[in-house]
Parts: structure tokens; C-alpha cells; sequence
């Protein structure tokens, strides 16, 4: 991005210009990055950015930019750069060593919407916790416990929690939630949600993805379809009676998701697709007689 002077530059032309550099550099979405950088910079929603076109930036202002501009050029993630991305109608602060939620996890928060309210969720990997304390905003009566192995990602997903207000209906454990000692702690739930690693290991991806998230929330075996495996045989073990398991899974994974369901006493298999028409999100129920 070329040197700018302070006082000269107003947002539609920074952004115009910031778009054209992120693109040259092979970054998806280079406008919407260039809005969101600046937007963030100055502390204003994309609307009021563009209320406030012709407001030229102060030197500090416009250095900040600049650096943000470079970084992201860089393929670091937009949402790292901005400290938070958001899911549906809520805000997760996100930060190095935590996996970012993608739009397509929306996907698997609306289906979720569309089941009964459960009394207890079982969550298998929070992350920063977009899906459980999405969940828990939702349905007001429900409680939530939340495996996860990460410290960090464990941190991130309470301040979550608390800033959202669901800090006091949300258990957070540490360790592998298919360890025998842990899934003591599973009977008696009614809904278990993940979005697992689903990646097959060799599996080339983006800068953002591969340079930034923790291996450990992509892969997943040779297939892909290790921990979705581990999910399925352990939901068929302590679910309740009728109570649902819903996870995210690869678009090329709808089949092989399908035919491992089928091995357990599962029923009403549905394949969901994302805003993108890919299969994405598959749902199932736990029979009610064994």
C-alpha cells in the first residue's frame, strides 16, 4: 500500500485504494476487509463509515490502518486483526491459538434453533464458544457443558460467556470429552452439538485457516472423519432417549456422516445445507427404545 499523508486521505478513497492492494495480494473479499479494517480503526459500524465519507484521518489513525492493511495482506485473519467475529446476531472475542468460527457454523446454530429446548447441551470442542453461548442466549432454561482441551480457547469461551450473560448456566471442562471418566458426565443430556475437526490430514488450505488455527481444530485423520466418529459412538452412549446430536462437517463428508450415524441408534438423518447450498450440518435423533 502506497505512503499516504495524514489529513489527505478520506475513508471511500482509502478504502478504493486498500481494496485494490488486498486484492493484488490474493485476499478474498478485499473490499469487505478494506470497510471492516477502517471501520474498525475508526471505531464505526459500515454504515456510519460511509455517513462519515468525506472525514479525513488524523495521522495515528491513519498509520494504524496501514499497518492493519499490511498485516491482512499478509493473510493474517481478518477477525484476529479485528480481535472478534460475529456469529448470527453476537459478537466472540477471538485471539491467537483459537479456532475461528466461519459463517458456515451459522448454518449449525440455526438447525440447533429449530429442535426443542433441551434442559442440558453437551458441547464437544467450545472454542471461543460461539455455538454453546449462542445456544444459551437463545433458550433461556438451558444449561450448557462445554469440553474443551485448550486453556486459551477455555479462556476466551468464559469471558464469552460472561460478556454475553450466560457465564452462570455454562460448565466449562477441561480434557477429552471421550475419555471414559468424562463421559460419566454426559447421561442425562438432550442435545449434543460440535463442530469437530473434519479436515483430512494433507489437505491443502488457505493461509487465514493452515498459518493460524490450531491443528488439533482442523485435522483429523487420514479421512477426516476420525472425531466424527469418536462423536457419533459416544452420543450414542449417553444421549437421552429422543434427544438429538447435531454437528458440522466437510461438504464432501454428507455420505460418510450418513453411513456412520447408521451404525448407531440413530434415526431421522438429515443432511442441512449452508447459505452456500453445500451439504454442511447433519442432525439426528437417538431412538427412543434401544
Amino acid at each position: 500500500m502506497a505512503k499516504a499523508k495524514a489529513g489527505s486521505w478520506t475513508p471511500l478513497e482509502l478504502i478504493r485504494v486498500s481494496a485494490e492492494y488486498l486484492a493484488d495480494q490474493g485476499v478474498p473479499s478485499p473490499r469487505l476487509d478494506a470497510e471492516l479494517l477502517l471501520a474498525h480503526v475508526l471505531e464505526l459500524d459500515r454504515l456510519h463509515l460511509y455517513l462519515q465519507h468525506e472525514r479525513p484521518l488524523i495521522r495515528a489513525e491513519l498509520d494504524r490502518y496501514r499497518e492493519l492493511i499490511r498485516r491482512r495482506a499478509r493473510r493474517e485473519p481478518l477477525q484476529l486483526l479485528i480481535g472478534s467475529v460475529r456469529i448470527l446476531d453476537l459478537d466472540f472475542q477471538v485471539e491467537p491459538g483459537v479456532f475461528i468460527p466461519r459463517p458456515e457454523t451459522e448454518t449449525l446454530i440455526e438447525v440447533v434453533k429449530t429442535l426443542p429446548e433441551p434442559s442440558m447441551i453437551v458441547e464437544v470442542g467450545l472454542g471461543c464458544g460461539a455455538i454453546g453461548i449462542s445456544l444459551l442466549a437463545y433458550w433461556p432454561k438451558a444449561r450448557l457443558l462445554g469440553f474443551e482441551l485448550s486453556e486459551t480457547a477455555a479462556r476466551v469461551s468464559r469471558s464469552n460467556a460472561e460478556k454475553h450473560g450466560v457465564l452462570d448456566r455454562m460448565e466449562i471442562v477441561m480434557g477429552d470429552a471421550y475419555a471414559q471418566s468424562m463421559l460419566s458426565r454426559w447421561p442425562g443430556c438432550e442435545l449434543v452439538v460440535s463442530n469437530p475437526p473434519y479436515i483430512a490430514e494433507g489437505e491443502e488450505l488457505e493461509p487465514e485457516v493452515i498459518d493460524h488455527d490450531p491443528a488439533e481444530a482442523l485435522f483429523a485423520g487420514p479421512d477426516g472423519l476420525e472425531e466424527i466418529r469418536k462423536l457419533c459412538k459416544a452420543s450414542a452412549a449417553v444421549l437421552s432417549p429422543g434427544g438429538w446430536l447435531v454437528f458440522e462437517h466437510g461438504s464432501e463428508q454428507e455420505s460418510e456422516a450418513a453411513l456412520i450415524l447408521a451404525q448407531g441408534p440413530f434415526e431421522g438423518v438429515v443432511c442441512h445445507r449452508d447459505l452456500a447450498g453445500r451439504p454442511r450440518v447433519s442432525c439426528a435423533r437417538r431412538i427412543l427404545k434401544s
